[in-house]
């Protein structure tokens, strides 16, 4: 039993250490990506693809909020989200399961689309 949580956006130690141990019981291993590997592809940084090496750093700001990216660990979604909404990581943090058509994505456009189906969603 094994998956990643990929979390972006997440500053605060005790953030990010609430987050695993949320995660834990169920498996997960909480991986905080940095701001510099924002563009790396997603499977790369859930580490089931080779790193390209050829890309630069992301030089860019902030996302525009919290993100975070479940790999491996559909079977486990219905414990873990209260599990993880309970630790303080909420309806506010953008959620994504990585999945055949995403994969490839770097975190700025799967932002972008998961705020596009977010506000289409709630009609704005």
């Amino acid at each position: 039993m094994s998956g990643k949580l990929l979390l972006f956006g997440f500053e605060e130690l005790p953030t990010i250490l609430a987050a695993a141990a949320a995660a834990g019981p169920y498996g997960a291993e909480v991986v905080p990506v940095a701001r510099q590997d924002y563009n790396k592809p997603l499977a790369v940084l859930a580490g089931l693809d080779d790193d390209p090496g050829t890309l630069l750093p992301f030089a860019g700001g902030p996302l525009g909020g919290r993100m975070v990216v479940f790999c491996g660990l559909e079977d486990r979604m219905d414990a873990l989200l209260p599990a993880l909404r309970q630790a303080g990581i909420g309806p506010d943090c953008l959620k994504a399961v990585l999945t055949p058509i995403n994969r490839t994505w770097n975190a700025v456009k799967l932002h972008e689309e998961l705020l596009r189906e977010h506000q289409a969603m709630n009609g704005r």
